[in-house]
């Protein structure tokens, strides 16, 4: 059963879908399906006081997870901190699931650790290649930020109901709470291979989204009318 069919048949409105789950979004394949190099932005320093250093992931609440089997189709929630012990919970969920078996991956969550997050993002991938088709979803009411838009990001297709927000930034690292260029080049470059469309990324580092001296916010309506590509079905 298609993934259409099968949102269809749990009662989600969805639009026309533009592309096969079966196409993962590498560098190279966004590199040839726009035309534009996966590393498009050029993230200019500013000077921004550093965050004190970061607590151990011990010290942070791991995002809760639960699963809901409906009719042919499984829904993983995931609600709260991305940590190393919700990462190793969601593999597992996903793995324990019926090979091929589709799953719609809910997201609620303020971000959390980059490394457990690229886990999640590369295990979702993973899934996706292996022939399971894995999309995702935010609801009103809830908001998608930082590391959570990665993952948001690496299912296919992307649903969102219009008042779901998102939100990206610089990342900090963990272990010293400071921000890098390094590590904020990466990131980006990650959104943009995932699907994040390179010109809506030039716009937000206009505006200072990754500069480290803000947080950028958009509704899942507003993502979708500035062709951004991080939704790929806004449900009405």
């Amino acid at each position: 059963m298609s993934v259409l069919a099968l949102v269809r048949k749990v009662g989600f409105a969805v639009g026309l879908l533009g592309v096969g789950l079966g196409a993962l979004p590498t560098a190279a394949t966004a590199t040839r399906q726009t035309g534009i190099a996966v590393n498009p932005v050029t993230i200019n320093p500013v000077t921004v006081n550093p965050a004190p250093a970061a607590a151990p992931a011990t010290a942070y609440p791991d995002a809760a997870l639960s699963r809901s089997d409906q009719g042919d189709l499984t829904v993983l929630r995931l609600d709260g901190i991305i940590t190393p012990g919700a990462e190793r919970r969601f593999v597992d969920a996903l793995h324990a699931l019926p090979a091929r078996r589709p799953v719609m991956v809910e997201l609620a969550s303020p971000g959390g650790f980059t490394a457990a997050g690229y886990r999640m993002i590369d295990a979702v991938l993973a899934e996706r290649q292996g022939g399971r088709p894995v999309a995702t979803r935010v609801r009103d009411g809830d908001s998608c930020e930082s590391m959570c838009v990665g993952l948001y990001l690496a299912g296919y297709p992307r649903y969102a109901e219009p008042g779901a927000e998102f939100m990206v930034h610089a990342p900090r690292m963990a272990e010293s709470g400071h921000m890098t260029m390094r590590s904020t080049q990466a990131m980006v470059q990650r959104l943009v291979s995932l699907g994040a469309s390179p010109a809506w990324i030039q716009r937000v580092t206009a505006a200072g989204g990754f500069s480290g001296a803000r947080d950028y916010r958009e509704t899942a309506d507003r993502l979708s009318a500035d062709g951004a590509n991080i939704v790929t079905d806004l449900l009405r």
